[in-house]
């Protein structure tokens, strides 16, 4: 009678752990080109905001991963949320907001949750503002595999960035928005973030906003599919 193997002889083996190609891992420890970086105007003359364009981050992600290595998908429903904050008219008339998961061979997938502005009431604006949207979650969640993406733009101390007034006002008004899909005036949606951070509402970071708008775009989305 054939003697009988040990257990872990006859569990299957397990996946070999997920891990990028050194060759990738080089090319994204490398500072990011100066001339991949976009500038445009912030918000009242509060100077020029740093930033990557669309177009460059899939120019980006195609030459590092390489062709077919990697993708992003819309996760879930492009939300929107007509814009009204503090009884005055805001910038723009309503947001919307896209989750988009990026997938990359070697490594487990980034999401992130991105935005866009319609500041007109005309079909071309709310289309302009739905592609917004989804462009910057996508370029948001690829700024997670680092310089190369943008991410060293958000750094205090990089000589690269120049303000994020941009996206802080653009943050804050998402915060808010969704502060309002939730029931919330714009008060009481500072007064939550402030405690959920630990810190004033006009202290919290870029990231500190950014966390906050997937908690809460997440809590929108179960209402909105509860309803």
């Amino acid at each position: 009678m054939a003697r009988a193997g040990r257990i872990s002889d006859q569990l299957p083996a397990s996946p070999a752990p997920l891990a990028l190609p050194p060759e990738v891992v080089e090319l994204l420890n490398q500072p990011l080109d100066p001339k991949l970086v976009a500038r445009r105007k912030g918000p009242k003359g509060s100077g020029l905001v740093a930033f990557i364009e669309g177009f460059r981050a899939i120019d980006q992600a195609n030459r590092i991963f390489g062709h077919g290595n990697w993708g992003g998908e819309v996760v879930g429903d492009i939300r929107y949320q007509q814009l009204q904050l503090g009884g005055e008219p805001h910038e723009a008339i309503g947001m919307y907001w896209a989750t988009v998961r990026v997938s990359v061979v070697g490594c487990e997938p980034r999401s992130d949750v991105g935005c866009g502005f319609a500041s007109e009431p005309t079909v071309e604006a709310h289309d302009t503002a739905i592609k917004a949207a989804v462009t910057d979650a996508l370029k948001r969640a690829l700024r997670q595999w680092g310089p190369q993406f943008g991410n060293s733009l958000y750094d205090r101390a990089s000589p690269t960035r120049l303000s994020s007034a941009r996206e802080l006002s653009d943050l804050r008004s998402a915060v808010l928005a969704l502060g309002a899909a939730l029931g919330l005036d714009e008060n009481s949606t500072r007064k939550h973030a402030a405690a959920k951070a630990g810190k004033q509402f006009n202290s919290l970071t870029p990231a500190d906003l950014a966390g906050l708008l997937r908690v809460m775009a997440e809590a929108v989305t179960k209402r909105q599919k509860a309803a």
